[in-house]
C-alpha cells in the first residue's frame, strides 16, 4: 500500500519534472522517463517471428530505454502477424509497438501496430498487418509501455514517469538496386508574407547502385506538373538538396498541398517514390508580437521551452519579444502598435501572471477592444485560480484535466497550419485549470467532465482573447501534435478569423425621464436579438446590479438616489441561444436630479460622456453665488469658477483644456451647500 500511494503521488507531481526529448529525421527519438524501470515498470518479453526476448526487463535499472536493434526477424509487406508481449509481475501497463515502415527516422501515426493494457504479470497479443508500401530492408520496431492501464493513446516519444520502451531491427527483404525517391520537401516552409517561392526538396537514392539521368517533379494543389531533369549523378545511400528553377506564387493566404517526386525509368520500387507537404501562408500579425511570463523561476515554466518554440514556429526567432511581467512597460506593450500578445502562467509563473492582471486589467481589456489579439494561459502550481477579466472569464485552479477532446472539431486550430494534428490528446496532465464564464465560448474540454473547458475563446469589441488551462506540451500526447496545436492556437489567436459567430454589440445608448429616483435606459434594437443583459452602476458606491430586458429599453422607477451619477452597459443574447452573448457596450453616464433643502431643484450635466466641453444646468436654486470645481480621479483641481445663479433655469457652459480621458467630479458649493456630479470625458 505505501507503494501505490508513493506512485499515484508521483503520478499526480509529473508536470513538475524537467523534460527533454531531440526527435530529426534519420534519428530516432529516445523517450524520456522520470522514473522509467527503477520501480519494477518494464517490457518483461517480446516475441515476434525470429525476435524472442523474455524474461529480461527485471535486469534493467532506472533507464527507461533498452536498445535491442541487434535482435531481428524477418517480414513480409502486406501480411498479418502477432506480437506477444509479457508484463512485469508488479504492475499494470499500457502497451503499444511501431515499425518505421518508410525509414524515415520517425514513428508517424499511421505507423503504430496497437495497443493493449496488460495486468501485473499478464501476456497479451498485438495483431497487426504490415504496410503493402513498406520499403525493403531493414528499420526499427519500437515497443512501449506506460504505467498504468487503460491509456487511450501512446506516443512513441513523450515523456512518461513510469514504464520502458525497446526497440527492435524488422527486415523488409534486401534493398532494391535501383531505388530513387523525394524522402523531405524542405521549402518553402509555412509562414507569413509568402509570394514567388522556390520550392526546394531532398532526393534520396535507397538502392545499392548509383543512381542518374532522372527527373524530378512538383505540383500544387493538383495543378500542372513542372518537370525538370536532376543534374549529375547521386550515389548510392546518399541523399541531396534539389531546387526547383521553376517556381510557384503562395501570394494569396491559406494552405496548399506540394506533391514532389522522382520518375526513373529503372526505379524498381515505387511506393517511395514521393512526398506531400501542406504549406500555408499564413496572416501576419500587423503590429509588434509579445511573449510575456514571469522572472522570478529563472526559466520558462516546467523549465521547458516548448512555450518560445511554439513562438518561434509561428512568427520566427526574431519576430517577437519576450517579456516578463515584473519589469515589462505596461503602456508600450498594450498599445496601438502592438498587435499580439502571449500570455502565459503556468506552473511557478501564476501568482506574478494573476498580480500583473490585477495591475493592469483596464488598460488589457481597452486594447483588446480596440482590435487586439490576446493568448492567456494558466496551467498553475500555484495560488487559488484568478480572474482572467473581460467580463467574467476565470482560471479556475486546480481541476487536472487527463484526456482533452475538441468541442468543434472544424474549429481552425485542429485544421492548421501546422499538421498534423488530431482532435483529442492526453496527459500528466493535460490541464491544471479549467476556464468559466464571462460569455467565453470553449474549443476544448476535459473527455471525462464534457463542459468543463480547458481552452475557450471570447471575441471582445473588435479583438480576440483566448484563454487556456493548459500545461506545456511535453506532458501531452501524441507528442509531435501537441506542439502543433500549440502553434496553430497561437496562429488563430494572432490574426485567424473568428471562429465563434456572436451578437451584435448595442448601440445608441442614451437615458430620458430623469428625474430625482427615476430614469428610463434606452439602446438601438439588434436584430435577432432574444434578450439583453442590462448592468446598472451607482458611480459613488461602485455597487452593480445585473437585469435581463426583453425589449431595448430598461425602466428604473423608484429604484435610484437623487443627485447621484449612474452608468449603465448592455449586452445582447441572441439567435435563441444563452452562450451566444455579445461583448458589452460603452458604458453611458447620467446624474439624477434633487431635492436641495425646502426647495424643489434639479441639477444636469449634459452631454455625458463628453469630450471635454459640456453644458450645467441648475434649476430651483435662483439667487445663490457658488462655487463650480472640477477635479480629477486623483482630486487635483482642473477648473474652478465663480457663478451667481441669477435666474430658476440658469445655464453655464464648461469647456475643459487639455484634459485626459476619465472620470472628474464636478462640485457647487457656498456655505449652505455642497453639491457632488460626475462627468466622463472619452477623449
Amino acid at each position: 500500500m505505501i507503494k501505490f500511494n508513493l506512485k499515484m503521488r508521483s503520478i499526480l507531481t509529473m508536470a513538475c519534472m524537467l523534460f527533454i526529448s531531440a526527435a530529426s529525421f534519420g534519428q530516432y527519438c529516445t523517450p524520456e522517463y522520470v522514473t522509467g524501470t527503477g520501480d519494477n515498470d518494464y517490457v518483461n518479453g517480446v516475441v515476434l517471428g525470429a525476435i524472442s526476448n523474455t524474461e529480461t526487463g527485471g535486469a534493467i535499472t532506472g533507464t527507461g530505454y533498452s536498445d535491442y536493434t541487434f535482435l531481428s526477424t524477418s517480414l513480409d509487406e502486406a501480411t498479418t502477424y502477432t506480437m506477444t508481449l509479457y508484463n512485469t509481475p508488479n504492475w499494470g501497463e499500457t502497451y503499444s509497438a511501431w515499425i518505421d515502415y518508410d525509414q524515415n527516422g520517425s514513428f508517424d501515426a499511421d505507423e503504430q501496430l496497437g495497443i493493449i493494457s496488460l495486468l501485473a504479470g499478464a501476456s497479451g497479443d498485438i495483431s497487426f498487418t504490415t504496410a503493402a508500401d513498406a520499403m525493403p530492408g531493414a528499420t526499427t520496431m519500437r515497443v512501449r509501455c506506460i504505467y498504468p492501464t487503460g491509456l487511450a493513446t501512446m506516443d512513441p516519444c513523450a515523456s512518461a514517469t513510469y514504464g520502458e520502451a525497446e526497440d527492435y531491427t524488422v527486415d523488409f527483404g534486401p534493398a532494391s538496386e535501383f531505388d530513387l525517391g523525394v524522402s523531405a520537401i524542405t521549402s518553402p516552409v509555412t509562414g507569413g508574407g509568402l509570394g514567388a517561392e522556390s520550392i526546394t526538396v531532398t532526393v534520396t537514392n535507397y538502392g545499392t547502385s548509383d543512381a542518374s539521368d532522372f527527373s524530378v517533379q512538383y505540383s500544387v494543389d493538383g495543378g500542372a506538373v513542372v518537370t525538370e531533369s536532376y543534374p549529375g549523378t547521386l550515389a548510392a545511400g546518399t541523399s541531396a538538396s534539389y531546387t526547383f528553377a521553376a517556381t510557384y506564387d503562395f501570394t494569396a493566404d491559406g494552405c496548399y498541398m506540394i506533391s514532389s517526386n522522382t520518375s526513373w525509368v529503372s526505379d524498381g520500387f515505387a511506393a517511395n517514390d514521393g512526398e506531400d507537404a501542406s504549406v500555408c501562408n499564413l496572416c501576419v500579425a500587423a503590429g509588434n508580437v509579445y511573449f510575456m511570463l514571469s522572472n522570478t523561476t529563472g526559466g520558462e515554466p516546467w523549465f521547458n521551452t516548448t512555450c518560445s518554440a511554439a513562438m518561434t514556429t509561428v512568427f520566427t526567432a526574431g519576430g517577437y519579444t519576450t517579456e516578463y511581467y515584473e519589469t515589462v512597460d505596461a503602456a508600450a506593450a498594450f498599445s496601438p502598435s502592438t498587435a499580439f500578445i502571449y500570455m502565459e502562467g503556468s506552473d511557478g509563473h501564476a501568482i506574478e501572471l494573476e498580480n500583473f492582471l490585477v495591475a493592469n486589467m483596464a488598460a488589457i481589456e481597452a486594447w483588446v477592444y480596440a482590435g487586439g489579439r490576446l493568448f492567456i494561459n494558466a496551467a498553475p502550481n500555484e495560488g487559488d485560480g484568478m480572474s482572467f477579466g473581460f467580463g467574467g472569464v476565470n482560471c479556475n485552479y486546480a481541476w487536472y484535466t487527463g484526456t482533452a477532446n475538441a468541442i468543434d472539431v472544424t474549429h481552425p486550430v485542429f485544421n492548421g497550419p501546422y499538421t498534423p494534428i488530431v482532435t483529442s490528446y492526453t496527459g500528466t496532465s493535460f490541464g491544471h485549470a479549467s476556464i468559466s464564464g464571462g460569455g467565453a465560448v470553449g474549443i476544448m474540454e476535459d473527455a471525462f467532465a464534457p463542459g468543463t473547458n480547458v481552452l475557450s475563446e471570447l471575441p471582445y469589441g473588435a479583438g480576440l482573447v483566448v484563454f487556456g488551462g493548459m500545461t506545456t506540451t511535453n506532458y501531452h500526447s501524441p507528442l509531435a501534435e501537441a506542439a502543433n496545436l500549440r502553434a496553430n492556437i497561437l496562429s488563430y489567436a494572432s490574426c485567424g478569423e473568428s471562429a465563434v459567430v456572436i451578437c451584435e454589440t448595442p448601440t445608441g445608448l442614451f437615458v430620458d425621464g430623469i428625474t430625482d429616483n427615476d430614469a428610463v435606459c434606452h439602446w438601438n434594437e439588434v436584430a435577432g436579438a432574444d434578450q439583453y443583459r442590462f448592468v446598472l452602476q451607482n458611480t459613488a458606491t461602485g455597487v452593480i446590479a445585473k437585469r435581463k430586458a426583453t425589449t431595448n429599453s430598461y425602466d428604473l422607477t423608484d429604484k435610484l438616489t437623487p443627485l447621484t451619477t449612474y452608468a449603465f452597459r448592455v449586452k445582447t443574447v441572441c439567435y435563441d441561444d444563452l452562450a451566444d452573448i455579445s461583448t458589452p457596450s460603452p458604458w453611458y453616464y447620467w446624474t439624477t436630479l434633487g431635492r436641495i433643502g425646502e426647495v424643489e431643484g434639479g441639477i444636469s450635466l449634459y452631454p455625458n460622456p463628453n469630450n471635454g466641453a459640456f453644458t450645467v444646468n441648475i434649476a430651483g436654486l435662483e439667487n445663490n453665488a457658488m462655487t463650480l470645481t472640477v477635479m480629477n480621479s486623483v482630486g487635483q483641481v482642473v477648473y474652478t469658477k465663480n457663478i451667481d445663479i441669477n435666474s430658476n433655469n440658469y445655464t453655464e457652459y464648461i469647456s475643459l483644456d487639455n484634459v485626459t480621458a476619465g472620470m472628474y467630479q464636478i462640485n457647487l458649493s457656498n456655505e449652505n451647500q455642497n453639491l457632488n456630479y460626475s462627468i466622463v470625458v472619452t477623449e
